[in-house]
């Protein structure tokens, strides 16, 4: 077990310098006591929207099957997509286990140790009510690894009616999308009757091979998705319990960006949820279960001319979560205590259906628990809110013993690297235990009616994923990375411990508002993958022979730092005309060499244009992004050049209960290339081995949804 008291150290110098910093402001400020948020993006659904706010609306259509197209309308967070329905969050240039994605509070563990299964994939667009992304330093209370930051999701749940009838309601929506021929139909049912409700939902997603500004296809793209559950509600004025379940099922789905494809994908999500007043307290608590089981193979899906090298890999994860809070107002502020976590056991063997003998059980019932508990405190001082908590994690991880068919192969070298890797890996001490510490300080300041400004302070740290510890041979189950490498674990890694400060300043007048962001974190042990040293040569020569690879990393502690700016905009023209806008920056460099940071968003944005009629509005919206240069030399990662795409969309409401969206995605069917895309890693495709993954050409669709 070890204790890091480096984090504590620096956020005690933090805070001292912030409050210091909130007594000059405080001081200073004009009487009053206006009401004070801390800024945060909310997404909102547009299924139950009217005219009114549809600034808010998600930009992404509410039929498409991964929500993580939502965030672009999300200043400084992006989209690392390596299929479609394996797009991975980013935001400010970090993504992966960095970044606390909850479902209803909920944490959700993939099964598959390449992220193929993100937590955004979970759900379906029709029954989320909202996407919350805090900006900026994301408060502890937000999840338990926040040092990317936070996404919360917020689905619907069943609604009461507190009346004696019964009341029934719910959403119907078709779509359809030209480029790849994908289909959605999506419904959500209520019954309520007195204090119990009772709401079910069905979602069935289907789409093709998507084509290119310049005709080709990206195959494998298609993808196959059903999604069904429903909510049991109890809703009192003392109390509230709800039972939820959940039901994914993703059959044969591209992951052009990733050595494999999806096979099939069945998870059940189980939780039960509650919230109570006792005495003074307000209460929530949690409750879940995941049972996720993934096949995945490089065969079905893509053309794969040697059955020697036929691969299925079959993973599997079994989590528990947990959360409980208590909230109460005192004289000196608001406090919130907390506590949660999760317990989560990964598996993962690697076969050949051609070869009966060949086996590698490539993660053993890998341990992954991680518990902690925390204290909030927020208070308003005249025009100044103050928001500081802290928030200590105690992570346990271990591994079983692993053991691979390799060893008794016919080549006598790589026989003898098998067993040296899996010996070497099962002698060793694989139990880890971690307790680190989280602190992070807000201040929102009110300086006149139209102008407030934010600061935020943190140290937040995070304890290694499974993968960055136990990946014993090298292979490519990497969480996602996407890089062609192939890479091999450290169980010794230290946590990464970020110092991070955020500037921002929000104006507001009656027709125009603005809030730009500066930022800046220092990441101390940084896990990126380095080459392998003279200590490493079995790994080395391993990878060489199995797969050609001269560039076989090992996950190792470095110095990092990003850095940059984002800003969201909006100009009411008149009572038709509106626009709105969003700009990213962010700067990813290593400290301990001359290098960039992996998969880095380069600059990018949108404006978007907004005509509103009685009853109906259009947007038109231009994109673009700069060529990214500044690429991870380490990684072999290749530039990309800049773009700018168009799109349209008109939305018509014919009444309260019906709804037509329909409009043309890359209008001039301009063919170009997203930084985050990935690279090909498919034979026999349109576009080269290695070469950068084109976007979507020109597509046209058509969302209808009725109310009932």
């Amino acid at each position: 077990m070890s204790f890091s008291l480096k984090p504590c150290a620096y956020a005690v110098k933090l805070m001292t310098l912030a409050l210091a910093g909130y007594s000059l402001v405080a001081t200073a400020n004009d009487s009053g006591d206006p009401t004070m948020d801390f800024e945060v993006i909310t997404i909102t659904n547009q299924r139950l929207q009217g005219l009114e706010n549809n600034h808010e609306y998600a930009q992404g259509k509410t039929s498409e099957p991964d929500l993580a197209n939502w965030l672009v309308s999300v200043p400084g967070a992006n989209i690392n997509a390596n299929g479609p329905v394996t797009g991975v969050a980013q935001y400010r240039g970090l993504y992966g286990d960095r970044l606390a994605i909850s479902l209803d509070g909920h944490p959700v563990i993939g099964a598959g140790p390449n992220a193929m299964d993100t937590p955004l994939s979970y759900s379906t667009p029709l029954i989320v009510d909202s996407m919350t992304v805090y900006r900026g330093v994301a408060p502890v209370s937000a999840g338990v690894d926040t040092l990317a930051g936070s996404i919360e999701v917020n689905m619907r749940k069943a609604e009461v009616s507190h009346q004696s009838r019964l009341n029934t309601f719910g959403d119907l929506q078709a779509g359809y999308r030209s480029n790849n021929q994908a289909k959605t139909l999506s419904t959500v049912m209520n019954i309520a009757q007195g204090d119990y409700a009772f709401m079910l939902y069905g979602n069935l997603q289907s789409g093709d091979d998507i084509e290119t500004g310049d005709g080709r296809h990206v195959l494998p793209s298609e993808f196959e998705k059903r999604q069904f559950g429903g909510d049991l509600r109890y809703i009192s004025s003392e109390s509230e319990l709800g039972i939820s379940y959940h039901y994914t099922d993703t059959q044969h789905s591209g992951t052009p960006a990733l050595p494999m494809d999806i096979e099939y994908i069945f998870s059940h999500r189980a939780s039960i949820d509650g919230a109570f007043n006792w005495l003074d307290w307000q209460g929530e608590w949690t409750l879940g279960f995941v049972d996720a089981d993934h096949g995945m193979t490089n065969f079905l899906m893509r053309q794969n001319n040697n059955p020697t090298k036929y691969r299925r890999n079959h993973a599997t994860a079994e989590t528990v979560d947990f959360s409980g809070s208590i909230t109460r107002e005192f004289s000196l502020g608001e406090i919130d205590l907390g506590v949660d976590g999760y317990l989560a056991d990964h598996h993962s063997v690697i076969s050949n259906p051609n070869n009966a003998m060949f086996e590698v059980v490539n993660f053993n019932h890998v341990q992954d628990d991680r518990i902690s508990v925390y204290v909030q405190w927020q208070q308003q001082y005249d025009k100044t809110s103050v928001q500081l908590g802290t928030r200590l994690k105690h992570i346990v991880a271990d591994a079983g013993t692993v053991a691979t068919s390799m060893t008794m192969m016919a080549m006598p070298k790589m026989a003898q690297l098998a067993t040296e890797l899996r010996d070497g890996f099962n002698h060793a001490d694989r139990s880890v235990s971690d307790d680190l510490v989280d602190v992070a300080l807000n201040i929102d300041h009110r300086m006149a009616d139209w102008l407030s400004l934010n600061l935020g302070l943190g140290v937040k740290t995070r304890a290694p994923s499974y993968q960055e510890r136990y990946l014993w041979t090298p292979m490519e189950a990497t969480g996602g990375l996407a890089d062609g490498n192939n890479y091999i674990g450290n169980i010794g890694l230290n946590e990464e411990t970020a110092y991070q400060v955020d500037l921002g300043a929000n104006y507001q007048t009656q027709d125009f508002s603005i809030a730009p962001h500066v930022f800046y974190q220092r990441i101390d042990d940084y896990i990126q993958g380095t080459p392998l040293g003279m200590s490493q040569m079995s790994a080395k020569m391993m990878a060489s022979m199995m797969s050609g690879d001269d560039n076989p990393l090992q996950f190792t502690n470095v110095d990092a730092k990003l850095y940059g700016a984002d800003v969201n905009w909006r100009y009411q023209v008149n009572d038709e005309w509106s626009i709105t806008g969003v700009a990213s920056h962010v700067q990813g460099e290593r400290r301990d060499i001359n290098d960039h940071l992996y998969r880095v968003a380069p600059l990018n944005g949108h404006i978007k244009v907004t005509y509103s009629g009685e009853n109906w509005l259009v947007n038109s919206m231009f994109a673009a992004a700069a060529r990214q240069g500044n690429v991870a030399k380490t990684n072999e990662e290749q530039t990309t050049a800049g773009y700018g795409v168009f799109n349209v969309d008109l939305q018509y409401f014919i009444n309260s209960a019906l709804t037509v969206r329909a409009g043309v995605d890359n209008v001039l069917d301009k063919n170009y290339q997203r930084h985050l895309g990935g690279y090909n890693r498919v034979e026999g495709s349109d576009i080269a081995l290695m070469k950068r993954l084109p976007a979507e050409g020109i597509s046209a669709w058509a969302e209808v949804t009725y109310r009932f």
